[in-house]
């Protein structure tokens, strides 16, 4: 989908034409998700916008679209892979690893697999900036593809996904107690 030969920043702005985002819509106010036929505005934070802008190279390393499937993809692939200091992130890409699982499971347990495999991700010690975004994608993706002796997955692997599927499936559960508690005690 992207070639290996183009740089960071131009493999970016083919995936923000494609998906129609404005220059990431990294300079805009409140982002919007949406839910069926519903956008739901949310304040567009630094640690959001600086989380999304390695979310969006990880979409171009990995291929995985930026439409439901790929984000619970995406997220599955993240998490497996870590997050680091990006808390955004690791919000984020939980909420959607939880519709992931009832809508992607199949796709969502790929990319979790692929993302244990991964030598790492952006996430981690990583600048966004011109450095970065003036490196050939091929060289990024060479950076986190996966060490061939760790190609099987193994028990860790599966208990590590079970752990977050039970982790992303107490959210509701909390958000549920803590308006019960907030408006019902």
């Amino acid at each position: 989908m992207y070639s290996d030969s183009l740089t960071l920043k131009e493999a970016l702005q083919v995936y923000f034409s494609k998906y129609h985002f404005e220059n990431g819509g990294y300079d805009l106010k409140w982002f919007k998700i949406k839910l069926g036929p519903v956008y739901i505005p949310l304040p567009n934070t630094k640690a959001r916008v600086d989380a999304v802008k390695i979310h969006d190279i990880h979409h171009l390393i990995t291929e995985y679209e930026a439409n439901l499937k790929g984000e619970a993809e995406i997220s599955g692939w993240e998490l497996a892979s870590g997050c680091g200091k990006y808390y955004a992130a690791w919000i984020l890409n939980s909420v959607s690893f939880l519709y992931g699982m009832f809508f992607f499971p199949r796709a969502l347990f790929k990319a979790f697999m692929r993302g244990r495999k991964a030598k790492t991700n952006f996430y981690h010690n990583t600048m966004y900036n011109s450095d970065l975004l003036n490196r050939p994608l091929g060289d990024m993706r060479k950076i986190t593809e996966p060490n061939r002796e760790q190609a099987e997955s193994n028990i860790s692997d599966y208990l590590c996904f079970f752990f977050w599927c039970l982790s992303v499936l107490s959210i509701p559960f909390l958000f549920i107690g803590v308006l019960y508690n907030t408006f019902f005690k």
